[in-house]
């Protein structure tokens, strides 16, 4: 009984420290910097700098609340993906959600070059931008990792936009 005791509490004591001693990687040399690891980071990691992405974007928004934002939501293009750290033995980040979502919709609201009705009332708006973000981190729940930055700024490319309208007759 007792070394089941033992085997647990080591257990809830490891755990935090393995996600701090994980190992991040990019595919190309990274502006980003890990951050020493704090108590308050819980299973997160937080990295520092600040980097340029290009991609496409969702906004999800309350149809009933035109100023309740859900999900701001950025795909990296491939280039873009290889800039941002994740651990080795992961692949690329495939999304990242942004932490300060009236300020990113706000930014993004004129780059929007389409819209849908989404289930439970909301709003889908997508477009195609270049960004700059910054405290980028990642976390884990459960089983999922989410990544996670602060939008900076929005470069207005007006060809990316074009060619993304282009794209898409009809809208």
């Amino acid at each position: 009984m007792r070394s089941i005791l033992a085997l647990l509490l080591i257990a809830v004591v490891a755990t935090p420290c393995c996600f701090a001693a994980e190992r991040f990687t990019s595919a190309k040399s990274t502006p980003l910097k890990r951050l020493p690891h704090r108590e308050d980071d819980g299973n997160g990691v937080r990295f520092a700098g600040s980097v340029k992405l290009s991609g496409q974007f969702l906004i999800v928004v309350k149809t009933a609340k035109p100023s309740d934002y859900g999900q701001i939501t950025f795909y990296p293009d491939a280039a873009s993906a290889a800039l941002l750290p994740h651990p080795t033995d992961e692949q690329p980040v495939t999304e990242i959600d942004f932490t300060n979502r009236a300020q990113a919709a706000a930014m993004l609201r004129e780059l929007v070059t389409a819209e849908k009705p989404l289930p439970r009332g909301e709003a889908g708006s997508t477009g195609a931008a270049t960004v700059t973000i910054r405290n980028f981190r990642t976390e884990v729940a459960c089983d999922h990792r989410y990544y996670l930055a602060e939008l900076v700024s929005v470069v207005k490319d007006k060809q990316l936009v074009a060619a993304l309208r282009d794209a898409r007759p009809g809208c």
